[in-house]
């Protein structure tokens, strides 16, 4: 059986969907020729081009906005905030836009968007660095 850490893992599926569907977009801050929080892309923008694997500026409402533009244009976007304590950064994009897009719109639009974010405490970082705000996600509104 093949072993790989958790980052690998997520490079490998980053790549796979980037190979499979060239509508996807990687972009974040410093997810490019960096390589991303814990090299999560690296290597990913060398292979895939600065076209598709691309830096954003440090603001993460710019990237949750930028994001549900490209969606609504046929794009499938895996933006990456920073760490996710800087979720509430992009939380008006989140709940108010993103998760509302396909009712919004009658149904005739939708919002594929893959929002990446390392989370967790134990990695010894900085306030907003070491957050563990997943629960903040799971709760989500059904309309019928």
């Amino acid at each position: 059986m093949a072993q790989k850490t958790m980052i690998q893992a997520i490079t490998d599926a980053l790549a796979v969907e980037l190979k499979n569907d060239e509508n996807v977009l990687v972009f974040g801050e410093d997810v490019g020729n960096n390589g991303g929080v814990f090299r999560a892309t690296e290597g990913l923008q060398a292979e895939f081009g600065e076209d598709r694997v691309f830096d954003t500026p440090l603001a993460e409402s710019g990237i949750g906005g930028l994001a549900i533009g490209l969606a609504l244009e046929g794009f499938r976007p895996v933006p990456e905030i920073q760490f996710f304590g800087f979720v509430f950064e992009v939380m008006d994009s989140v709940a108010g836009q993103m998760a509302r897009m396909r009712y919004r719109t009658g149904g005739t639009r939708t919002a594929p968007i893959t929002i990446r974010a390392p989370f967790g405490g134990g990695v010894h970082t900085p306030e907003l660095h070491a957050d563990n705000l997943e629960g903040l996600m799971l709760n989500r509104q059904v309309l019928k």
